[in-house]
């Protein structure tokens, strides 16, 4: 598949192959609780979702495109029916299969299925200690995901947890990964809560751009010490460049720095109803917006939906021209491309300028000690942080 990347993309992308890789794949909107920040307005399930048996056929069409990674996701996923079903069909076909659950409803017996299903791991969210998770959630489920924590860690099955960090959770990051450390968790990956779905009504819990300025130090802190466990994860919107990019970026296929959104490239989130978008979240029909919107799998096959000229044409056709703010200065432009696309378009409602970035935050408050050792900020860069 022919790519028009600026050359640095164009060679590492060509090296690592154009292929929906990794897939995160919305089971169901259905949700047992209306958390604060959930990005896609989940609660009742879609009208039209895909069935058990279309779900097996998407299942298949994946497998055969060279997908090594699908993770399970919602609304909460167990609220399927068919979840584990279609985990199974994914393993028997040589793909690795996590879910993703809030843990409210989490008992032995699904437990049992994710491990009848050949799942690789088991994750769950919790996004702080109990009142700052309660806070988020709902009165109950702290308590609750760490008993789904506990089982599952006991029934020796490998358990993960994602946090977003908001600002009721971020002074207490150091002590939720000693609790999780205490309960055995293997792994946890750390992302930013955007302000897109239920939390663009709650802007009193979003972290503003600035405090990258200590959100990245102290996650990059957290992974050069790995033993104090758990594993310590940055998601794709923590970053980018300066100081600690190495030490973020160590698991992006051994290259040790942002390499731009791979929405479309190697990347694929499906809908319950069967839309494609290049991660599942872009937005959509749930906050009026559809240019991520690829095509649907009751229309077109999988196969035909990536392979479709002009698609994921934000990422596939990008043209370092398109950036705007300081992102279209900054000397990582061609190889950043304006960070996570999901960030910049709901910090911004545009693709190609993203203030959610360590380097420019960096260069903009003066702080010239956070950069790398030898990365002088230009003169236009310089002249944008004065303006900005």
């Amino acid at each position: 598949m022919e790519l028009n990347y600026a050359p640095p993309m164009i060679e590492i992308l060509e090296r690592l192959g154009c292929y929906p890789r990794y897939c995160v794949w919305e089971l169901t909107l259905a949700c047992n609780l209306r958390c604060r920040h959930c990005g896609s307005f989940a609660g009742e399930p879609r009208a039209d979702e895909l069935s058990l048996d279309e779900c097996l056929r998407v299942a298949g069409e994946l497998a055969d495109l060279g997908c090594e990674k699908v993770t399970l996701s919602g609304g909460e996923p167990t609220l399927c029916a068919h979840w584990h079903e279609v985990g199974r069909a994914l393993t028997e076909r040589g793909v690795r299969v996590n879910i993703i659950s809030n843990g409210w409803r989490w008992t032995a017996a699904h437990l049992e299925q994710a491990r009848a299903s050949g799942l690789a791991n088991v994750a769950f969210s919790l996004d702080g200690l109990e009142e700052a998770h309660d806070a988020v959630r709902r009165a109950g489920s702290f308590e609750r995901v760490v008993a789904a924590i506990d089982r599952s860690v006991a029934a020796g099955v490998l358990t993960s947890v994602i946090t977003h960090i908001n600002r009721k959770n971020g002074d207490s990051l150091l002590d939720l990964r000693r609790m999780l450390a205490d309960r055995g968790v293997s792994s946890w990956q750390l992302q930013t809560g955007n302000p897109t779905g239920e939390m663009s009504h709650h802007p009193e819990m979003v972290v503003a751009p600035e405090d990258l300025l200590w959100i990245v130090p102290l996650v990059a802190d957290m992974r050069r010490d790995q033993s104090a466990g758990p594993y310590v994860l940055a998601a794709d919107n923590i970053g980018y460049f300066g100081r600690h990019e190495d030490v973020l970026r160590s698991e992006t296929d051994g290259i040790p720095f942002w390499i731009g959104c791979r929405a479309g490239c190697q990347v694929i989130g499906i809908e319950s109803n069967g839309n494609v978008k290049g991660c599942l979240s872009l937005p959509s029909t749930r906050h009026d917006e559809d240019r991520f919107v690829e095509g649907n799998l009751r229309e077109s096959s999988l196969a035909e939906i990536w392979s479709r000229p002009g698609a994921f044409a934000y990422n596939r056709r990008f043209d370092v021209e398109q950036l705007g703010g300081f992102c279209g200065v900054c000397r990582y432009r061609d190889i950043c491309r304006g960070g996570c696309s999901w960030t910049a378009f709901s910090r911004t409602g545009d693709r190609h300028d993203n203030p959610f970035c360590f380097y420019r935050q960096a260069v903009c408050a003066g702080r010239m000690d956070l950069l790398a050792d030898g990365d002088q900020p230009s003169e236009e860069e310089l002249a944008w942080a004065r303006r900005g």
